[in-house]
Parts: structure tokens; sequence; C-alpha cells
């Protein structure tokens, strides 16, 4: 198993116990609440707020956490201390 497949496969692994436990937390601490509104308002709300932590708190220090245990590089940096660069078409070249 090459280092590129391990690093996805525990990033999604470990994505979906984050985002796991988040659920259970806020089912935790708002269920009560949530449980008035209809199943969609539920769903949103829920939703809206796991994205929200997922993305700015969980992800970014999951993906260090990931990339210095599988030592594949982090996705988005330059690998060989090359910076990336953008075309104007929208993809990245190194």
């Amino acid at each position: 198993m090459n280092a590129a497949w391990r690093a996805r496969l525990a990033m999604t692994l470990a994505a979906w116990l984050a985002a796991f436990a988040v659920v259970m937390v806020l089912l935790a601490l708002f269920g009560d609440l949530l449980a008035a509104l209809p199943m969609a308002a539920r769903a949103a709300v829920i939703s809206g707020v796991l994205v929200t932590v997922m993305v700015n708190l969980v992800m970014p220090r999951l993906a260090a956490l990931i990339s210095r245990w599988t030592g594949a590089p982090r996705p988005g940096t330059a690998s060989a201390g090359r910076p990336l660069e953008h075309s104007d078409q929208g993809s990245v070249r190194r």
C-alpha cells in the first residue's frame, strides 16, 4: 500500500470519526431543542454546524496530524520546496 493511498484512507476514516463525534456532541447538547423542529430544519441546523466545525477547526488539524503520521505531503502544499502555481484554468501546477 503506497503512502498516498494510506494517507487518503486515514484521512477518510479520521474525518468520519470526527464528524460522528461532532454530531453526537450536538445531539447531546441540543437534541431536546432540536426535537421540536421539523426533520428538514434539524438536518439543516446539524449539517450547517457540522460543516462549519469540520472545515474551520477539525480538518486543518487532522490534515496536519495525518500527514505527519503517514509521511505524505499535505494537500495544497508544495513538494520539494517548490511553490504551487495556479493557471488561468484553475488547475494547480508544480
